[in-house]
């Protein structure tokens, strides 16, 4: 396995993929954080990122799960690449080497923004301590939706030779899976999707804030934790790995 690894990144450190996936990381950084931080959000930082970052993470995990699978698949439709890899390895070992290839990558990025935040909470001066338990929380929360959904797009990206499927099936997954943030009353949506289990896990809710007054009576509050549907989640990536390694194993290369 360490050789396939090895072979993954000698494969593609020209194209750019890890910078590519740093970029999108930045742009996704840079969204949040230049804008004005009032006296009251200064006060309610630390509570308030974690309402808030679970919306941003729905829409960019997702397309950069897209962009790490695709780019990390595509140079393997290319001629006859990935039918001659097949021939010296057994295809489940090439599924799960780019699997995990492309999962340290999102993992890497997922860290690194969770680090931007609790850093850019400290230079806008965010009252208080940071609760890092419930930022840990926060981490846990948003890793393992964004593994759920890059297996899905990994498994995408190695069966179908034109990666606009990918794209395609991804950017309508993301949109609802968004979508159904704005529906809390719809918790089945949310429950169906992967993509929605970034607002299924959100812990924070927002109470008291008012056209008028906005946060200057409003308040954070930890509410109940879904953890049923957190095993669920679990269970939900063990099962699209397990079914879309068999699939490309019986792909027709």
């Amino acid at each position: 396995m360490i050789k396939l690894l090895k072979c993954e990144f000698m494969k593609t450190r020209r194209r750019y993929v890890f910078v590519t996936a740093l970029i999108v990381t930045a742009a996704m950084l840079a969204w949040i954080y230049p804008r004005h931080q009032s006296a009251d959000l200064l006060r309610l930082g630390w509570m308030a990122n974690l309402y808030e970052l679970p919306l941003i993470n729905s829409i960019f995990m997702p397309l950069l799960s897209i962009i790490v699978s695709s780019r990390l698949c595509d140079i393997e439709h290319k001629g006859t690449m990935l039918k001659q890899l097949a021939v010296t390895e057994k295809r489940g070992r090439i599924y799960d080497a780019k699997l995990l290839y492309g999962l340290a990558i999102m993992m890497f990025c997922v860290v690194l923004s969770w680090g931007a935040t609790i850093s850019f909470g400290y230079i806008a001066g965010f009252e208080g301590d940071v609760p890092i338990k419930l930022y840990l929380l926060y981490l846990l929360f948003t890793a393992v939706p964004t593994i759920a959904v890059y297996i899905f797009q990994h498994t995408l990206s190695l069966c179908f030779k034109n990666q606009a499927v990918t794209f395609f099936s991804g950017a309508i997954g993301t949109f609802f899976g968004t979508f159904s943030m704005f529906l809390p009353q719809l918790l089945w949506l949310r429950r169906t999707l992967i993509w929605g289990y970034y607002a299924v896990l959100m812990f924070v809710g927002l109470f008291d804030w008012t056209k008028e007054d906005r946060y200057k009576f409003a308040h954070f509050d930890v509410m109940e934790i879904d953890w049923t549907f957190f095993i669920v989640l679990i269970f939900i990536c063990a099962a699209m790995y397990i079914i879309g390694r068999e699939i490309f194993k019986r792909k027709e290369l």
